[in-house]
């Protein structure tokens, strides 16, 4: 169905603040980097993600693609758009997005059960082969339903946190409820790790980690990401990725997740 290697990835986290949409970015640009075109669906409707990349248009999003078509008043809903339509270029080389916004949280309210798996009959149909290699899902920070639709598409897992005691606990959280989609809708996904981001070093970030590592064991990813005052700089201000954004602290941020895309692939490309 997909090319050697062909994975559809998902960005999760427990708790606001984890790096969830910048890990995302990163592994979005990883993946560019080995000549792959990459389809970046964002699920979350602060849309921070589009914003960063800049896609060509806004006309259509990935609520499109959830679209109810449950009737509403005696009016019937228009049908769902097929998710290849809703990709659109964007500022970034060899990769598409499918624009989210504030309205996507409506969606959330009236999404059918069809909606709910209209990614992973997606990725199970074949819908996007020819178009994209990897697909790369970034989850809102609720486990609601948009949530639910990313778990149901994706086939790995990356939960980013930060290492506090919350960032702990809202790892777990995120794992148990993959565990939960696994058991109950999506058999084909795992948790391909926890990625520790904007690590500090600092004495209770030490002793956090430690315990994290006895908590994910193997699935902790190590080394952490380093906290780097910079990263925000280059993404959120000037929508650039870390290493084309350049300087060493940067580039030793874009080396991580390039080594984290690089390792998954190795891993699909071993099965």
């Amino acid at each position: 169905m997909w090319g050697i290697g062909g994975v559809w990835i998902g960005l999760g986290k427990g708790k606001g603040g984890a790096g969830c949409t910048t890990s995302a970015l990163e592994l979005a640009y990883a993946a560019t980097q080995r000549g792959r075109r990459v389809a970046l669906l964002e699920l979350d409707p602060q849309g921070n993600a589009t914003d960063v990349v800049e896609p060509t248009t806004r006309a259509v999003g990935i609520k499109d693609a959830l679209a109810s078509l449950a009737p509403t008043g005696g009016q019937p809903r228009p049908a769902p758009l097929p998710l290849a339509e809703v990709l659109v270029p964007t500022a970034w080389e060899r990769l598409l997005v499918a624009p989210a916004d504030r309205y996507l949280g409506n969606r959330a309210v009236d999404i059918t059960p069809e909606g709910i798996s209209a990614l992973r009959n997606a990725r199970l149909s074949g819908e996007l082969e020819g178009i994209v290699d990897d697909v790369i899902i970034d989850l809102p920070r609720d486990i609601g339903k948009l949530s639910a639709t990313g778990l149901l598409g994706m086939e790995y897992l990356f939960v980013a946190a930060r290492a506090t005691v919350w960032g702990a606990q809202g790892a777990e959280e995120m794992r148990y409820t993959a565990s939960r989609v696994t058991q109950k809708g999506n058999p084909e996904l795992s948790v391909a790790g926890v990625i520790v981001t904007e690590y500090d070093a600092s004495k209770d970030s030490v002793r956090v980690l430690g315990e994290m590592r006895t908590l994910f064991k193997e699935a902790l990813i190590e080394p952490p990401i380093p906290r780097r005052s910079r990263v925000r700089e280059a993404i959120e201000s000037y929508h650039t990725p870390c290493r084309e954004y350049g300087g060493a602290d940067l580039e030793e941020v874009a080396d991580r997740y390039q080594k984290i895309y690089d390792d998954l692939l190795k891993k699909v490309e071993g099965k």
